[in-house]
């Protein structure tokens, strides 16, 4: 299982130019963004440092604004999405300025997202939730997924975040995500040729009854599963069926809940100190 966090925590970064505000790291890029935003004016070199020229959070929106939407109608970016996401230097800091959420791989910022694992307690164990994207996906199509995950926008709170997912992706009742108990962060450092994937993933449970059955409302889940534990952690074992973060998000429930332990799992502590120690 150790595989999975080394296939989400690959990135070598001596090959991406890191970007500044300030003094405050940003970011990383490659060349072709890098000379995109050299010729837009929006950053420069100052001090041997590639650094945003505007220094204000309004004056920084309008330019990511413009470079996202003159990538995109250049080519040299390929999709887009029209949600604005948060730039910030650290976890814990307020948002800067905002940028559109398909630009911010490809200029390597600190990313959020909410991920569910959707469980319920059978007398025969624990059986989890499994969501198949659809194949109209752009990324990922056809991959098992958690029962719900998404990017965290900006102006939104992470449970408000939750709520909307859960609603949109399985048809989870407002009252009934509202009882998602928060578990903690995975993060991780992933570049696969379309950016850099630096994700702190805030994760969720929740605890279904037996009758629920979830529904997706707006197309991006193709169908959904429960299976058993066994089965589910035995599929991330032996497969790549799942997207490569979910993997990390259902080992970390596993452990959580005592399915994976010293005594059954050989790479148990290993497994517990990866989880905690994926730098971003």
């Amino acid at each position: 299982m150790l595989r999975h966090f080394e296939r989400a925590h690959n990135a070598d970064l001596s090959t991406w130019t890191p970007w500044y505000q300030g003094h405050d790291l940003l970011g990383y890029v490659q060349d072709a963004f890098r000379i995109h935003g050299e010729r837009l004016g929006v950053w420069k070199e100052v001090d041997g440092r590639l650094t945003t020229c505007a220094t204000d959070a309004d004056q920084l929106t309008h330019a990511f604004a413009e470079f996202a939407e003159t990538a995109f109608a250049e080519g040299l970016l390929t999709s887009w999405v029209g949600e604005p996401f948060p730039v910030k230097a650290s976890v814990e800091e307020p948002t800067r300025f905002v940028m559109e959420r398909t630009l911010t791989a490809p200029l390597g910022c600190l990313t959020f997202g909410v991920h569910l694992n959707g469980y319920v307690n059978t007398p025969q164990g624990i059986a989890l939730w499994i969501a198949k994207r659809s194949v109209n996906k752009p990324t990922f199509p056809g991959m098992l997924d958690n029962m719900v995950g998404g990017g965290q926008p900006a102006g939104i709170g992470l449970l408000e975040n939750l709520v909307k997912e859960c609603h949109e992706e399985a048809g989870i009742p407002e009252a009934m995500a509202r009882q998602a108990i928060p578990t903690g962060t995975i993060s991780y450092c992933h570049s696969d040729g379309r950016g850099l994937k630096r994700d702190v993933l805030y994760c969720f449970d929740l605890e279904l009854s037996a009758d629920f059955e979830p529904v997706c409302q707006d197309g991006e889940v193709e169908s959904f599963q429960r299976r058993p534990m066994d089965e589910v952690l035995h599929l991330i074992e032996h497969t790549d069926a799942f997207k490569y973060n979910c993997n990390l998000v259902i080992i970390d429930f596993a452990i959580r809940h005592g399915l994976l332990n010293g005594d059954t799992t050989p790479q148990y502590a290993s497994l517990c100190d990866r989880r905690n120690q994926l730098g971003i």
